[in-house]
């Protein structure tokens, strides 16, 4: 059994190397692409409100576009939630190779 548990926990360790790149590849498209996609959203955010401000859009076009603009912020919040889950996983292969 003891040999069996050795053979695996050599086995693992390289899928920790691939999920561990895959953890920061992750992070760090998620880090870029919330900086992209938090001012795109407040673009959106400013457009609506503006335009509805100057009466140059109906209050219901004002509030689709806002919409919009959240649907946007919460493309990276969805990404983090991935990576969370990529590192539960790290995690869980870590703790095998540990015992």
């Amino acid at each position: 059994m003891r040999l069996l548990k050795f053979i695996g926990k050599i086995l693992i360790f390289p899928v920790i190397l691939a999920v561990t790149v895959i953890q920061w590849l992750v992070a760090f498209l998620v880090s870029f692409s919330s900086i992209i996609f938090n001012l795109l959203a407040g673009l959106f955010f400013l457009a609506a409100v503006g335009s509805y401000i100057l009466g140059l859009t109906p209050g219901m076009e004002a509030l689709k576009m806002i919409i919009v603009g959240f649907m946007i912020v919460m493309i990276p919040i969805i990404g983090q939630g991935i990576t969370s889950v990529v590192v539960v996983i790290r995690e869980g292969l870590c703790d095998f190779i540990r015992s």
